[in-house]
């Protein structure tokens, strides 16, 4: 009798051992999420944000630099349908079809910029609102939860109310829209990948039997009272974050996004954040086109490259398609040097003579001469060029009439007196006047 209580009493110890730890095993599965790790990804989010505030700004320069050439070109070819110096008129639309080439080039860089911007920044706000939105959610599946229940903690015991980080609440992420330069370095965006984002175990330590969310009482079929139904893994916040919802062991990983790329590419793109990778990394590389930052830089700029020299030549091989080899090039030189000499002042001096060139100009319905350099907006420089170009075609339709009068006149005076017939030549008499008989 003593010998069957005694196994009676050791079944009933194993049978409530096997209950205790089924317990204990039930409630590892409804652990809480980690906030060290899940900072990570809002980091990253945070990062992301910033994207559309560099765009603001890449585009602002770019635009900036656009107008300068643009304002370059304008001067110079209102100057050399001004100047009535030959050689400084040349130099003048030389350095216009220079600053057209800069405007061209310069265009073609913006709409680049403008293309990888609009990428970056699409897929950087999709990835941030994933992030920010799935903080948001356990924040407020934890709200009231205090110590019984929560699905966000920091340290294991209590719920996470405030997901804030650096002053910035994840939950509540929004683009920057104010143009501003980012520090990809800063940000620990790197050539291999996001080096912010490591990979860790987002299960909160101590935070058992917490939070419903990844249990699963039925993990071979479908039940109304689990959130997930089936076990996963499933992916969330834009796959960033890898789940297995189970009644015993569940699992919460980040996914490691430090090493996904090389040499600043991720050469076969398969999830979001390869995609995403590939399109900030463009984006971060896209630099300016620009000739100078107002007028004078440009111009000065395109003297000292080489630019207008180059238009130069081509101006005069175009008119003489027969010179020698270099020759060209050589007739552009002593041109610039009649205008200004090759040293460290031909750029400045050009510059200095293309905007003090006189136009017309209309002021209160009068005509009036005024220096480039005085006349700041675009509209008054084109009036000025118009006014010029008419004025220089007026001048010379009124040469070409002066010239066809005199050549006519030329004519009548140069022709032969053989050409009087002998009727009106005897009807004038004999003399000076009529052909020998």
């Amino acid at each position: 009798m003593a010998t069957q209580l005694s196994t009676v009493r050791l079944l009933l110890y194993i049978a409530t051992m096997l209950l205790l730890q089924t317990a204990r095993q039930s409630g590892a599965a409804k652990e809480a999420l980690k906030w060290s790790e899940l900072t990570k990804l809002c980091k990253l989010a945070n990062f992301l944000r910033k994207i559309p505030a560099d765009a603001m700004h890449k585009l602002n320069e770019q635009t900036t630099a656009l107008q300068a050439a643009h304002h370059a070109k304008l001067a110079a070819a209102t100057a050399a349908q001004a100047q009535t110096d030959h050689q400084l008129s040349m130099i003048a639309a030389a350095t216009a079809a220079a600053a057209d080439k800069c405007v061209e080039e310069a265009n073609a860089q913006a709409r680049n910029i403008q293309e990888k911007a609009i990428k970056a920044v699409a897929l950087a706000a999709l990835q941030t609102g994933r992030i920010s939105e799935f903080v948001h959610l356990l924040k407020s599946m934890s709200a009231g939860g205090a110590t019984t229940g929560f699905c966000l903690t920091a340290d294991g015991t209590i719920a996470l109310t405030d997901t804030k980080f650096d002053d910035i609440d994840c939950a509540t992420l929004t683009p920057t829209l104010d143009a501003e330069a980012l520090q990809y370095a800063a940000q620990k965006f790197t050539d291999t990948g996001f080096a912010l984002v490591t990979t860790g175990n987002a299960k909160g330590a101590g935070a058992g039997n917490k939070c419903i969310f990844l249990h699963k009482a039925a993990t071979a079929s479908a039940n109304a009272a689990d959130v997930f139904q089936t076990t996963g893994p499933h992916l969330l916040a834009g796959t960033l974050l890898s789940v297995t919802a189970h009644t015993t062991t569940i699992e919460a990983t980040i996914t490691a996004l430090d090493n996904i790329a090389k040499a600043g590419k991720v050469a076969t793109p398969k999830q979001p954040y390869d995609h995403l990778y590939n399109a900030v990394a463009e984006f971060k590389d896209t630099i300016k086109h620009s000739c100078g930052l107002d007028e004078a830089g440009v111009i000065e700029g395109l003297v000292n490259d080489g630019s207008v020299a180059t238009q130069l030549a081509n101006m005069i091989k175009t008119a003489k398609p027969d010179l020698p080899e270099g020759e060209d090039a050589k007739q552009a030189e002593a041109i610039l040097a009649a205008i200004a000499a090759r040293d460290n002042n031909r750029a400045k001096n050009i510059r200095e003579k293309i905007l003090n060139t006189k136009i017309e100009n209309v002021k209160n319905g009068n005509r009036v001469e005024t220096v480039i350099s005085e006349i700041s907006s675009a509209a008054e420089r084109r009036t000025g060029y118009l006014l010029g170009h008419n004025k220089t075609r007026i001048q010379l339709a009124e040469l070409s009439k002066q010239l066809t009068a005199a050549r006519q006149q030329k004519e009548k005076s140069d022709a032969p007196k053989t050409q009087e017939t002998d009727e009106s030549c005897e009807k004038k008499g004999t003399g000076a006047e009529c052909k020998d008989g």
